[in-house]
């Protein structure tokens, strides 16, 4: 009786830890989004979308400078980082099996995984903005592409490894060649999945300010020319909110509501793909 009490007793105090550190933990998110949606919609207007960033203390202005540069950046960085990733993960999960060197691979993979964004913007600022001397839009894509790309490796080679290997046993059964059974059965099996990775790489990397902040660095006119250094919305975020001008800060707030719906939008796509049966 003692034992079981003692039982019950533990169980009801981890359970009332635990809810209180979810109900705080969620109270302190409401109150983050609550203030955001407050203070950013403040900020939406057409003006918002179809102007560029003011100079200080300026009536007007927008962000479309900003959201473009954004956009193509990360659009570059998806367009590369997502067939390297995919393909790197297929040989770490069906090619490489005992192999030391696919071992240590997956090992630095998981690294850069966790590996502090600053980082990877340091490490691109050295190979692409030192030698060339000027920060660059180009840069800016490459150091969020090497965010992406460890993120669409490991999601690979996770709903890879999650597909049956019956599946492969019966294509060999048929005399299908590896890379047929590959294209047409593994991948078609895996590919919400995977689909649902390069969703979670582009929401990882779309709020990400620090390596940008040693690559494309700002620019306060519309560019398209992206070997010199172009406007994007987080270090336009960083540098308006620590400004003293109001309209700037207002700006600011509106550019976090737009990064943090886009975030939103692409964990909820990304979560519904998750849910689809395989076809």
């Amino acid at each position: 009786m003692r034992i079981e009490s003692r039982r019950k007793t533990v169980n009801v105090v981890a359970m009332g830890l635990s809810i209180v550190a979810t109900v705080v933990g969620l109270f302190f998110l409401a109150v983050i989004l609550v203030t955001l949606v407050w203070e950013g919609a403040g900020a939406l207007s057409p003006a918002l979308f179809l102007e560029n960033t003011p100079p200080p203390d300026a009536n007007g202005g927008g962000l479309l400078n900003a959201i473009f540069g954004s956009l193509a950046m990360t659009a570059i960085a998806i367009v590369v980082a997502t067939p390297i990733g995919i393909l790197a993960g297929t040989y770490l999960s069906e090619y490489s099996r005992g192999s030391r060197l696919a071992e240590a691979a997956k090992f630095i993979n998981d690294i850069l995984l966790s590996a502090p964004s600053i980082i990877i913007g340091l490490f691109v600022y050295a190979i692409l903005v030192v030698p060339f001397r000027h920060f660059s839009g180009w840069a800016g894509a490459a150091a969020l592409g090497l965010i992406a790309l460890p993120v669409i490796n490991r999601t690979t080679q996770d709903m890879l490894a999650l597909v049956p290997g019956a599946l492969r046993e019966a294509a060999a059964a048929l005399g299908t060649p590896r890379w047929k059974t590959m294209t047409f059965i593994i991948y078609r099996a895996a590919r919400s999945g995977i689909l649902t990775g390069v969703l979670l790489a582009v929401a990882r990397i779309t709020g990400e300010t620090a390596p940008l902040l040693f690559t494309a660095l700002n620019n306060q006119f519309w560019s398209t020319d992206l070997g010199q250094p172009i406007a994007n919305l987080p270090v336009v975020i960083f540098q308006f909110a620590l400004s003293p001008y109001d309209d700037w800060q207002k700006l600011a707030w509106g550019g976090a509501l737009i990064i943090t719906v886009a975030i939103l939008v692409l964990n909820i796509i990304a979560r519904s793909l998750a849910g689809k049966p395989h076809s």
